[in-house]
C-alpha cells in the first residue's frame, strides 16, 4: 500500500530512543494528512512492520491516539480511524472559539509576532493558484495553529494540536475541500492586518466571527456528507 510505503520513510524519525509516544506523533501527523483516512482499518502487523518497532510499542501509541479521539478500537474487529459524528465537530469549534478567541483577547499590546500568520496566508495563496484544496486547508490549519501560538504556551499548544488533528478527519470526509477552505483564506488575511495594524479588539471581533460562520458552514456541509455514507 502506497501509505505504508511513506510511513517506511518515517522510520529515521524514530531513531535508536523509538518511544509510544514518538510512534504516535508520527502516526498522528499521517492521519492528520489523510494517509489513513477516516474508517480505515489499522494493521498492527503492516504499520509495525514499516516503522519497525514492537507490537507492544504500536499498541500503546494506539491507545494514546484512541484517547486522543482520532482512534477507536472496535471489539474483534481491530484499531481504526475514528469517523467524528456531528456532534463531535460541533464540541470542536466550541472548543476552538473558547481557546482562539482568549488567546487574542490575552495579547500585550502591539506590535505582535505575526510571521508565522503571513507565511500561513501566503502558502495559502499559493496552493489557490496552484488548485491544490488539500494544501489550502493544511494552510488555513496552520494558520490558526500560529494564532495559538502567539500565547506562548506549550500546553496550549498541545491542546489545539489534538483538537486541530481531530477537525482534519472531518474534513477528509468532505468531497469538496475548495468550497469548504477557499472563502476562509480572505478571512485570515483580514485577521493578520488587524495585528500588522495593532487592532487587538478588531482582531478578535474578525476570528469570533469567522469561527460562527466556519462552525455553521462546515456542521451543515459535513452533517450532509455523514447522512449521505449511512443512507449509502
Amino acid at each position: 500500500m502506497a501509505e505504508l510505503n511513506g510511513l517506511a520513510d518515517d522510520r529515521a524519525l524514530l531513531g535508536r530512543t523509538s518511544t509510544a509516544e514518538r510512534v504516535s506523533d508520527i502516526l498522528r501527523s499521517r492521519i492528520a494528512e489523510g494517509f489513513f483516512p477516516p474508517g480505515t482499518r489499522l494493521s498492527e502487523d503492516s504499520i509495525g512492520g514499516a516503522l519497525g518497532v514492537s507490537r507492544n510499542t504500536l499498541r500503546e501509541a494506539f491507545r494514546l491516539l484512541t484517547h486522543e479521539r482520532l482512534l477507536v478500537h472496535e471489539l474483534n474487529r481491530g484499531v481504526f480511524v475514528r469517523i467524528p459524528t456531528v456532534e463531535d465537530v460541533e464540541d470542536i469549534y466550541r472548543t476552538r472559539s473558547l481557546v482562539e478567541c482568549a488567546v487574542v483577547r490575552g495579547l500585550g499590546k502591539p506590535p505582535y509576532a505575526v510571521d508565522g500568520l503571513a507565511r500561513a496566508v501566503a502558502d495559502g495563496q499559493r496552493a489557490t493558484v496552484e488548485k491544490d484544496w488539500k494544501a489550502l486547508g493544511t494552510s488555513n490549519i496552520r494558520f490558526h495553529r500560529e494564532l495559538v501560538a502567539l500565547a506562548g504556551s506549550a500546553r496550549t499548544d498541545e491542546l489545539m494540536r489534538r483538537v486541530f488533528a481531530e477537525l482534519r478527519l472531518a474534513f477528509h470526509l468532505v468531497d469538496d475541500p475548495r468550497r469548504l477552505h477557499e472563502p476562509y483564506l480572505a478571512r485570515n488575511g483580514q485577521i493578520l492586518k488587524a495585528f500588522q495594524d495593532g487592532d487587538r479588539d478588531e482582531a478578535e471581533q474578525l476570528l469570533a466571527t469567522y469561527l460562527a460562520d466556519s462552525r455553521r458552514r462546515v456542521g451543515e456541509v459535513y452533517g450532509r456528507r455523514v447522512a449521505e455514507k449511512k443512507l449509502g
